[in-house]
Parts: structure tokens; sequence; C-alpha cells
């Protein structure tokens, strides 16, 4: 049985965190096991990019933290709209439990096309599975990376 990850290393919200960053709650964090995507784009001599992304389908497995989270996926599936996921790399969080740090990022906007539903092997004293995995897929819209220049700033590079 394949060993689940508890260390920190990206988490993923549900929305768009550059809304209201310092107001990101840690339960609101759903870690990441694994996530896949390519993107592709035309680029000129100078390197800027220029055209239309292809289609892209971005693949990733969350550790579920409640019934709440699972559910939040479901309903916007059903609903058959576009929705921001933020994936940030290396949290910190404060004496809060709130959004402290981070090293890079990304927010994606784009469609659940798939949601699918794992269970691991451990069990509570109970007899009760203690985590809940999803597989999601979605269809990319759009990608806003962050990430870190000299002197700790951030930047943002928007790719649609």
């Amino acid at each position: 049985m394949a060993t689940l990850s508890n260390e920190l290393r990206a988490v993923m919200v549900p929305d768009n965190f550059l809304d209201n960053p310092k107001n990101v709650l840690k339960e609101n964090c759903l870690v990441i096991q694994q996530f896949s995507y390519e993107c592709e784009r035309m680029r000129n001599n100078s390197s800027d990019v220029y055209g239309a992304t292809k289609p892209v389908i971005m693949r990733f497995t969350i550790r579920v933290n409640s019934p709440v989270h699972a559910k939040e996926f479901y309903h916007r599936l059903a609903l058959n709209g576009h929705y921001d996921f933020s994936v940030l790399f290396n949290v910190t969080y404060d004496a809060n439990r709130r959004l402290a740090d981070y090293e890079d990022g990304m927010v994606v906007n784009g469609y659940i096309v798939g949601v699918e539903e794992n269970y691991n092997s451990m069990k509570d004293q109970e007899g009760i599975d203690k985590q809940m995995l999803l597989d999601v897929e979605i269809l990319v819209r759009s990608t806003i990376y962050m990430g870190r220049e000299e002197q700790n700033n951030l930047k943002s590079v928007f790719i649609h």
C-alpha cells in the first residue's frame, strides 16, 4: 500500500487565494498527493508567448480533510462552470493557522471534468477510513503563475 504524504510540500485551495491571501485558513488547504499537466505555448524569437493555449487537462490527487471539501468538488462538477483553484508550494502558517507565506504557486481557472474517490487502508479504532483521496481532472482555461524574484518579491505571469 502506498504511503500518503503528511508533508505540506504542496496544498490546494479551492478558490483564488489572491483575492484575500492573508485570510486562507489551514483547514481549507488540501494536501496534494500528486498532480500533473502539460502546457504548450507558442513563443517568438524573444521568447514572448503568443497565440492561444492548447486545451490542457490538469490532474491532481488531494487528501480530503472533511466531507464538505469533497462535496464542493462534486457541486462544481454538477454546475459545469469554470472555477479557480490555487496550488501553493512550501507553505507556512502563522499562530492563528492562517497562510503566512509560500514559496511559489499558481492559480488555475477551469472546468472540473472528472472526480473519483479513493480510500486508503488506514482505519481508526472504530474501523472507519481515516482518509479519503479525490482524483480530480480540470480542463484548464487560464493559469497565473506566482514565484519569487530578487529580495522575495512575488511576480505573477498570466497565461491564457
